[in-house]
């Protein structure tokens, strides 16, 4: 074979396609995605209740109770403040105390709104360890509730709309 029937060498389009890629300005990087930091007790929140009660404490208040602006009424009575910790749901939550405790204070005096005492104590680790050994699951948990929120509405005035949960009236 003569040395001008031999193929071309493709050494000279490699340069070229080098020199393009070095030329073509590159794709503008995606802007990474905002992530919003929220802090744990509210992110807990939100991945232990939020599911149910909603995003702001707002639910099918008939079928889960509604929290914003009506759950601090329950801490006007103590046999209220225990039924916060001493529901099942609550009460054998996998976090831990002192976790849930965070939890149950930005529930009740972030989402509680108004209906929070204004001398209301904080929930510490150690009331929730203590409750929360003592679960509600030995009594109809509806009752319980009623009763509780008939009290509130009559002592201190709730709103009624602490009854549309488990009421079928509506």
């Amino acid at each position: 074979m003569s040395p001008r029937a031999r193929p071309r060498p493709t050494r000279r389009i490699l340069p070229g396609a080098i020199l393009c890629a070095l030329l073509t300005p590159p794709c503008p990087a995606a802007p990474p995605e905002v992530i919003p930091s929220l802090p744990k007790p509210q992110a807990d929140y939100l991945l232990n209740c939020g599911g149910c009660h909603g995003l702001n404490g707002l639910s099918n208040g008939r079928l889960v109770p509604d929290l914003q602006s009506q759950i601090g009424y329950f801490l006007r009575l103590h046999e209220g403040r225990e039924y916060l910790v001493r529901l099942p749901n609550v009460a054998f939550s996998a976090m831990s105390d002192e976790e849930l405790a965070a939890v149950l204070n930005f529930i009740v005096f972030q989402i509680g709104g108004t209906g929070v005492p204004g001398d209301a104590a904080r929930y510490s680790a150690a009331e929730v360890a203590a409750l929360r050994r003592r679960p509600l699951n030995e009594v109809s948990l509806t009752e319980y509730r009623g009763r509780l929120v008939e009290t509130l509405i009559r002592r201190y005035g709730a709103p009624a709309g602490l009854r549309s949960y488990g009421n079928d009236r509506h």
